[in-house]
């Protein structure tokens, strides 16, 4: 993949850019801290760099893919969150939306509590031919939690055999490690300090990725690329530092919202987990060493050429508080040439020729010309092709930069404190016995809290 700042910068417009000097001073001042990045990356004690090669796991995910491929003609795949969008995001850049009307086995994903599409789902899956994948990483995740107690019932009742679920969580001593052992089926751990929305190169996505035929090794092929050239690449050659510093910059100089412009369909999956990986990662309350920053930029998906005809106004000519990257593809699969059906007709006619590849690539550069026209600041992501490398390599990109900026911003990439007591006041007040003492304050609270309401009938 090739990573162009170049539009980050305009010298006569600092105000939203940044000068040629700037960037090259903030790439001398944070290349102390990127160095420690890139030491911690090489020596493996950052977990992303541990995903894949943590026990060589992927002789053991290709076994259990295999069984399961011969075995069921559906997958039922269950987690929420970062267990469940690294792998949507790999199946649609790699087998596209329709992926399940040729593909065997099909693959469902259910990856939020929603009655609706859970009584559809039973609807129509015939549990004699379905397996289940539960993936979490604590175990205790109340959403995916529910819909494995469901599902599993529906199994069983079918006469599914338990020993054919698979299991994938970290190695706590914890309930889904005990129901795993009495269940005697299939069990694949994730490193006990890998978040979630970490995960996709662990297990977690490279068992749901094998199960639809694609080669984990392709996939960790294309992340070892990257890693290694970010940790081999000098300070003034690495794309870590210059986009990383880049992005803090402008965040001082108040773009606070981080758009991704992802272009093609393939690639409208990548956009959500991206939104995930850096909201959670970097929104902080506090810093490392305590003091209150509310750090972090809200990440926003974009799908082009699609929203081009949606928020693209807003973007051009809004609040200016925004930077915007571009995912694009160098070398798309072959795609049909138009023919000159309407040559009277010049709104028609000057397709000919051209293939709709042609039109995306180029409207992409229109996209992206045009708002950095508008004083708006840019940079793009090119992969090099659609495959199980690139994507790989990106998901992996993405995650360095997220750790590089939260080293930046002096905070912890790796926790989620803001989610925490949201969970737990679900525990308690659905009945968990070991939340059992908060109950009462979170149903006094819930009281106090519904008295503010203020309803309008329409």
């Amino acid at each position: 993949m090739t990573v162009d700042v170049g539009h980050l910068i305009n010298t006569q417009d600092t105000a939203n850019f940044l000068s040629n000097s700037e960037l090259r001073n903030l790439i001398e001042k944070n290349t102390p801290a990127f160095k420690e990045v890139q030491s911690a990356l090489k020596d493996q004690s950052l977990p992303i760099s541990r995903a894949w090669t943590s026990g060589s796991k992927v002789p053991e995910i290709k076994l259990v893919a295999q069984a399961l491929r011969e075995k069921y003609e559906n997958i039922l795949l269950i987690g929420i969150g970062g267990s469940t969008l690294g792998f949507r995001a790999t199946l649609q850049f790699l087998k596209g939306p329709f992926y399940n009307l040729t593909g065997s086995p099909r693959i469902f994903v259910l990856d939020n509590v929603d009655s609706i599409l859970a009584e559809q789902l039973a609807s129509f899956l015939d549990f004699r031919k379905t397996a289940l994948a539960y993936i979490s990483k604590s175990g205790s995740t109340p959403e995916p939690a529910a819909n494995f107690i469901c599902f599993y019932k529906k199994y069983r009742d079918a006469g599914g055999n338990p020993s054919d679920i698979v299991i994938i969580c970290d190695k706590k001593d914890n309930g889904i490690n005990h129901i795993a052992q009495e269940l005697g089926c299939y069990l694949l751990h994730i490193p006990g300090d890998l978040p979630g929305r970490y995960s996709v190169l662990s297990a977690a996505g490279l068992l749901p990725a094998e199960l639809v035929g694609i080669d984990a090794n392709s996939l960790v092929e294309g992340a070892t690329e990257v890693h290694n050239a970010i940790v081999s690449k000098n300070a003034n050659e690495n794309a870590i530092l210059a986009l990383g510093s880049a992005l803090a910059a402008l965040a001082n100089k108040e773009k606070t919202i981080h758009v991704l412009f992802n272009y093609g369909n393939v690639l409208s999956e990548f956009g959500l987990w991206f939104e995930q990986l850096w909201a959670e990662s970097l929104g902080k309350e506090t810093s490392i060493s305590g003091e209150i920053v509310h750090s972090g930029t809200t990440p926003f998906a974009a799908l082009g050429a699609t929203d081009q005809h949606s928020v693209l106004q807003l973007f051009k000519e809004g609040p200016n508080d925004k930077v915007y990257g571009f995912v694009t593809i160098d070398a798309w699969p072959p795609s049909t040439r138009l023919t000159n059906e309407f040559p009277t007709e010049f709104e028609y006619s000057y397709f000919a020729d051209h293939t709709l590849t042609d039109l995306l690539k180029v409207e992409q550069l229109s996209t992206e010309m045009s708002l950095f026209k508008a004083g708006r600041p840019c940079y793009r992501l090119t992969l090099r092709d659609v495959s199980a490398p690139a994507i790989g390599g990106l998901f992996y990109f993405m995650e360095a930069l997220t750790i590089f900026m939260a080293k930046l911003w002096n905070v912890n990439p790796f926790n989620q404190p803001g989610v925490e007591e949201g969970k737990n006041m679900t525990y308690a007040l659905m009945g968990r016995a070991d939340f059992a003492p908060k109950r009462e304050e979170y149903e006094k609270a819930l009281e106090n809290f519904e008295k503010q309401s203020y309803l309008l009938t329409l």
